[in-house]
């Protein structure tokens, strides 16, 4: 080959490198994929009702663990089946869940490779244990039917960057490749417990409340109420103009002695007052059947040693009256008396234990139990006296029709209180501390001087619980 060919050749081979070189740097447009998918549903449309068991699962890098909440329908309900079939009383939180894979549309097939998947987060996270890096990891759920036949599968990736709706995910269907682009709520895949369940434990929707009182004591673990020792106790009264602290009482040895109320403590009753209908959990513990059974329907001559395995939670029975049990519990206690009788205590037990190692926040056991408050129906005064003197026909019925009144409001609020701790029979609740700082503040008067304990009191009080959880 002579040299003017060579020259040629190299010349060629030096266009061919530099025209790759230039088109490696050159801003392509992002190649589209072509799907017939685009602008149709992801799944076949299903009837909701059809929906009989929701799972959803995630990796949480904090725990270094898959997290897992799974539901199934128990006739009308919904329970979770991970937490002792505790009902999902959530209703919005399982509507959302349900609901989530009908009439998903596809907007866009991002990618048909494998390769893709860290990218755009939709790996399974059962594959966690494969991923050394796990931020590509998705969330998995799964709606199944009456026979266990998937109705949909789908795993919920990375957001959008430049979405301004912040509605658009990036999805795939568990064992295909394709990435797709589609709105959705990622609000429905919750792992966490208080998520799908209702926190109005004291349950105050819909009714007024009288009175509430907060009282704060300690009883040391295994020494039980005889080694109580009194902090204070605060009575919160609830009018036509808000909530008013009418009455605290500090410790006095074993006694409570009344204390002068200072105006700088009305922040800290609002506070309270505020938060009760919020009692948000974290877990839940079931009773035994035979304890179930004594808190659904209990009496007097109850077999109270079936009662003793409670005092490991820091709850000791002390006695029984209004037709419930008495207790005495590790960390106090805060009663709500409502204006149609029904008085509903939650005790504070003691430390419940932590759900793992990476859980650093204190949680507490609780316990609740309703009974009735008679001094709310004021016996009526009989025109009579105490002797047979005729009296005024239209005020002798006046005084007949408030006892029947009275009568029919006792036996209504006694079925309350029954529907009340029938529902809550079986459980012991998991409370995390924050929650039980706002509805019972930790408050220290050791320091206080006893010839002027109302000057340092409401500075003692002008704490700032956490805001309710929603």
């Amino acid at each position: 080959m002579n040299n003017p060919s060579i020259k040629t050749l190299v010349m060629v081979i030096l266009a061919v490198v530099s025209s790759g070189i230039a088109a490696s740097f050159y801003p392509w447009p992002e190649r589209v994929v072509e799907s017939e998918m685009v602008g149709k549903p992801l799944f076949d449309s299903y009837d909701t009702t059809a929906v009989r068991a929701i799972e959803i699962e995630k990796f949480n890098a904090d725990k270094n663990e898959i997290e897992k909440i799974q539901l199934e329908r128990d006739g009308e309900k919904w329970v979770l089946l991970q937490n002792r079939k505790y009902v999902a009383s959530n209703a919005r939180q399982v509507s959302a869940a349900a609901n989530s894979l009908t009439e998903i549309l596809v907007l866009e097939e991002k990618t048909e490779d494998q390769q893709d998947h860290f990218e755009y987060g939709v790996v399974d996270p059962e594959d966690h244990l494969t991923q050394p890096n796990r931020s590509g990891l998705g969330t998995k759920i799964i709606l199944e039917d009456r026979n266990g036949k998937p109705l949909g599968k789908l795993i919920v990736g990375a957001n959008l960057k430049d979405d301004p709706s912040g509605k658009k995910r990036f999805v795939r269907v568990p064992g295909q490749p394709s990435v797709y682009v589609v709105d959705f709520d990622p609000n429905a895949l919750a792992t966490d417990f208080e998520r799908w369940v209702d926190p109005n434990l004291f349950q105050l929707a819909n009714v007024s409340v009288e009175d509430i009182q907060v009282t704060d004591y300690r009883l040391s673990p295994n020494q039980g109420v005889e080694s109580e020792a009194l902090n204070y106790r605060a009575t919160l009264n609830v009018g036509q103009n808000g909530v008013t602290l009418s009455k605290l009482d500090l410790a006095n040895g074993k006694e409570w002695k009344p204390s002068q109320i200072s105006t700088k403590m009305q922040g800290q009753a609002q506070s309270i007052f505020r938060q009760l209908p919020v009692i948000s959990f974290s877990g839940v513990l079931r009773k035994n059947n035979e304890m179930q059974k004594l808190f659904e329907s209990p009496t007097a001559d109850s077999d109270a040693t079936v009662l003793k395995s409670l005092e490991k939670f820091g709850f000791y029975k002390v006695g029984f009256a209004n037709g419930v049990f008495q207790f005495k519990s590790s960390g106090g206690e805060v009663s709500v008396t409502t204006t149609d009788g029904l008085k509903v205590t939650m005790y504070i037990g003691g430390l419940a234990n932590r759900s793992s190692e990476e859980d650093l926040e204190l949680s507490y056991y609780v316990l609740f139990n309703a009974e009735v408050d008679a001094s709310v129906f004021p016996v009526p005064q009989n025109p009579k006296g105490d002797n047979d003197s005729e009296v005024d026909e239209q005020a002798n019925k006046d005084y007949l029709k408030k006892v029947a009144d009275r009568t029919s409001a006792l036996k209504a609020a006694n079925l309350r209180a029954a529907a009340f701790n029938r529902l809550r029979a079986e459980w012991v609740y998991v409370v995390p501390e924050s929650v039980i700082n706002g509805v019972r503040p930790d408050l220290d008067f050791s320091s206080l001087r006893p010839s002027n304990p109302a000057s340092a009191i409401g500075d003692l009080l002008k704490v700032n619980p956490p805001t309710p959880q929603k």
